[in-house]
């Protein structure tokens, strides 16, 4: 992780490690990066590091970052030498986390400045939760709110099989990622893979290690924008946006399935769990099956 970039700002200076971790990976994000950063400082609750991970930007962002990171000591910020791709740094941050709690912010979005608070509570109270959030209201370029997103849940079936089923069958826009994390039970997963929704298979995989809490009050707003939300990229740039390196030899759908077997596989749950979720991908698998002939054909040709 020291080698693939330079630490610029290491935070308080000392050996105290705060409560919670928030991760802020940025990639050219010199738009938004200061009213995302301000509404992390802003919370209600303080006792945390802002990890700020700057891919190589080629635009003003490593001059906000700096400016910012002078002004408070709760940020560290590191600027990665090359771009190593949207998920590598999203991992980076994770990694690079030293609290109990962690939470991925995006450099587009901004929080309710209560969200910390009111998430941590619910960590602290409830030892089956690994994941709390709040609604989200979707915001354009400008910050106006566009409306409510209607499709986050909680997922707190008792079966760590029908949480992985449910994840996998319901969710969508994945607005659980900027939730607040138990970290030990996110690294236990194998984090983000290197390809397009594979915050869907990680966030699957966390179901099975706890449940997934949705608290009533909007706690994020998600910028929904050209430039600010990779779902608007065509296919191949967004390949490319996730990981350069490796954009043109991806089997997508082949990851996924692969990826959620292996995820189930090393889960620390009963066998007749499992078995349960594993049948649920086998299914999968053979009603996608002429798929993924295609692909494997189309990529082989």
């Amino acid at each position: 992780m020291t080698d693939s970039c330079v630490w610029r700002s290491d935070g308080f200076g000392d050996n105290r490690i705060p409560e919670v971790s928030v991760g802020m990976p940025v990639y050219n994000g010199e738009r938004y990066l200061a009213e995302a950063v301000e509404s992390i400082l802003n919370q209600t609750f303080s006792d945390f590091e802002l990890i700020i991970s700057d891919n190589a930007s080629t635009d003003g962002t490593a001059e906000i970052c700096e400016e910012l990171a002078a002004r408070d000591p709760r940020i560290r910020y590191a600027r990665q030498k090359v771009n190593i791709g949207l998920w590598a740094n999203w991992d980076f941050v994770a990694c690079a986390a030293r609290g109990t709690f962690f939470k991925w912010t995006s450099a587009n979005d901004r929080c309710d400045r209560t969200m910390l608070e009111k998430c941590i509570n619910v960590l602290r109270r409830e030892n089956d939760v690994v994941l709390c959030y709040g609604r989200t209201c979707l915001i354009d370029g400008q910050g106006n709110e566009i409306g409510l997103y209607p499709y986050d849940f909680s997922y707190q079936q008792a079966k760590p099989s029908e949480r992985f089923i449910t994840v996998r069958d319901r969710m969508n826009l994945n607005n659980a990622f900027q939730g607040l994390i138990r970290l030990q039970r996110l690294k236990q997963t194998r984090l983000n893979r290197r390809y397009p929704d594979s915050d869907l298979i990680l966030f699957a995989e966390l179901a099975l290690y706890g449940a997934f809490r949705l608290l009533p009050e909007i706690l994020l707003y998600r910028r929904m924008a050209e430039g600010a939300a990779s779902c608007f990229l065509p296919e191949q740039e967004k390949k490319v946006f996730l990981d350069p390196r490796s954009a043109h030899k991806q089997f997508t759908r082949w990851h996924l399935y692969l990826d959620s077997f292996w995820s189930v596989l090393r889960a620390p749950i009963a066998r007749t769990e499992k078995l349960a979720a594993l049948d649920y991908v086998v299914r999968h698998v053979y009603w996608d099956r002429r798929a993924l002939w295609r692909d494997l054909f189309k990529r082989l040709s």
